[in-house]
């Protein structure tokens, strides 16, 4: 039988704001499980622009939900969800302490929010980030998206009636609620969940993706992406991939190789589209009033938070 007592502990904030270090702590400390809750690291293949743990991390500490799909498989926010939630029981049966770690806000959506929600207001955060979505991963994965938190209305709505598809999806998550019985009142809900936000300041995040980006260039992130083969793929449509589509080639002694510099035009391009979903996840989930924040360098008292939550609910 689960031991219900080893609730989730969710981390979660920005790219490069330290979450996988503090996971991997926590792990250490109370004999954890780590889940990723991250939407690319589920693929195969992607690891430098993924920023994947080493392989002797993950041997070390038990890591489920990296490395389950080849690259050219979709994923649902649906599929996570249900896996998630078998592998946070597995972990609590073995009475080992499930820690959910990434930056996908709406991994996190699926699992801590039931699926009965309540009122109608404008989120424009929501709404931009929505758009931002759309763009980047197509009509279809929003619809996909809608069917997940709001069936009936993804029934109603056509695939690329993408305006209605947006609005349905910011009533939905921002009232807790379907469209269809969405009301003018607020229903206020009970949290039951440990959720820990790392952030920092913004000039030393910015600065911390920058020497990311450089460090993935370093480690081969050309090769990576260009070895994929096709861009049409739903695992290429990231942040650190997509931008390779735009890759120019120059031909030397009859071989084609990488023009310099459109290689450092794409660089730049990862470090700005980086900084900017940064931004956009922050926004995210700074909506969660009950996420406990703590800034990047203060990995110590975060544990000691995290300490003080297992022993209170043990």
């Amino acid at each position: 039988m689960a031991n219900k007592n080893l609730s989730p502990i969710y981390i979660v904030g920005p790219t490069a704001s330290g979450k996988s270090e503090l996971a991997i702590r926590l792990a250490r400390a109370f004999d954890g499980v780590i889940i990723s809750a991250d939407s690319m690291q589920i693929y195969r293949g992607l690891d430098i622009g993924t920023a994947k743990v080493s392989q002797e991390v993950r041997q070390a500490i038990p890591h489920k939900l990296i490395d389950i799909l080849n690259v050219d498989e979709e994923f649902s926010v649906a599929e996570f969800a249900r896996m998630a939630k078998i592998e946070i029981e597995n972990a609590q049966n073995q009475n080992k302490l499930p820690i959910v770690v990434g930056g996908t806000g709406l991994y996190f959506e699926a699992l801590i929010y039931p699926m009965s929600f309540a009122s109608t207001m404008k989120n424009q955060p929501l709404r931009e980030y929505l758009v931002t979505f759309l763009a980047t991963n197509g009509a279809g994965s929003l619809h996909k998206m809608l069917g997940f938190f709001d069936p009936d209305s993804a029934k109603r709505l056509n695939v690329n009636d993408s305006k209605r598809v947006v609005r349905a999806l910011e009533i939905v998550l921002t009232t807790r609620k379907p469209m269809a019985e969405s009301g003018d009142s607020m229903q206020k809900e009970h949290i039951d969940a440990t959720m820990i936000g790392l952030n920092c300041d913004r000039a030393l995040l910015y600065e911390r993706i920058d020497e990311r980006v450089d460090k993935m260039f370093e480690q081969g992130l050309v090769d990576e992406a260009l070895s994929v083969g096709s861009f049409d793929y739903q695992s290429m449509q990231a942040i650190g991939y997509k931008e390779f589509k735009q890759l120019e080639f120059d031909v030397v002694d009859g071989v084609k190789v990488p023009n310099i510099a459109s290689l450092e035009k794409i660089k730049a391009l990862i470090k700005q589209h980086t900084r900017n979903y940064a931004k956009r996840q922050l926004t995210w989930f700074k909506r969660y009033a009950f996420a406990k924040w703590f800034d990047s360098v203060q990995l110590d008292q975060a544990v000691e938070y995290t300490k003080s939550v297992i022993y209170r609910t043990v």
